[in-house]
């Protein structure tokens, strides 16, 4: 009698495109708690561009959540790391708060995107092309840009410094409304750019999609 191994490739190795509530609990969890460990460390071994910048890869992880399990478990992994952020690192509310709304239109504009009716039907394959994950992750960077600087300007900055919103310019950017909107894109486009481009190459390079996706 003789035996035989079968080795299955890669992309055999998927779940079901209908998951159950089980699995999409776990994958909740697991993801949130990925993204909770990346906060840590990032706070323990900062990564600092030569501009101050702190780089993170809590983003990766939410836009990493919507590319294999789609809005609801991406939504749900970054509610609950911003509320990790809140209640238990230095940065407090305001860190938590700002890296939400910072970081969600990274995977909100992609999922709007999703449902125009030209694109409909395709799943997160549709990401999978080079020249739509481009022009999305532009398009959300833009959104992130104008979202942050509004946010900053009217609540962080005041909150964070007793600074009132009127002085802002005045006091910290010379005046200058260039400066500041310079100001808050060095904080933020090169964090929007390594949260798809990292999660994009582990969905689809790395073929997480194809193993573990559900849409």
């Amino acid at each position: 009698m003789r035996w035989c191994l079968r080795v299955h490739p890669l992309e055999s190795l998927h779940v079901s495109k209908k998951p159950t509530k089980s699995y999409s609990v776990a994958s909740i969890a697991i993801m949130s708690a990925l993204a909770i460990i990346f906060d840590v460390f990032s706070d323990v071994i900062p990564l600092r561009m030569p501009w101050g910048m702190k780089v993170d890869f809590v983003g990766t992880v939410w836009v990493l959540s919507y590319f294999l399990y789609g809005l609801s478990v991406a939504s749900s992994v970054s509610v609950i790391t911003t509320l990790f952020i809140t209640l238990f690192m230095p940065t407090g509310f305001v860190g938590g708060i700002m890296k939400f709304v910072a970081t969600i239109p990274m995977f909100l504009v992609p999922a709007l995107v999703s449902r125009f009716p030209f694109f409909s039907n395709q799943g997160s394959k549709l990401f999978k092309k080079i020249p739509i994950i481009v022009g999305v992750a532009f398009l959300a960077n833009a959104v992130r840009l104008l979202v942050a600087t509004a946010v900053n300007y009217y609540w962080a900055i005041p909150l964070w410094t007793g600074i009132p919103t009127g002085d802002i310019l005045a006091v910290m950017f010379g005046g200058s409304i260039l400066e500041f909107i310079i100001f808050v894109a060095g904080l933020n486009v090169l964090q929007g750019i390594i949260d798809v481009v990292f999660a994009w190459l582990l969905a689809f390079k790395f073929r997480l999609s194809s193993m573990f996706g559900t849409w």
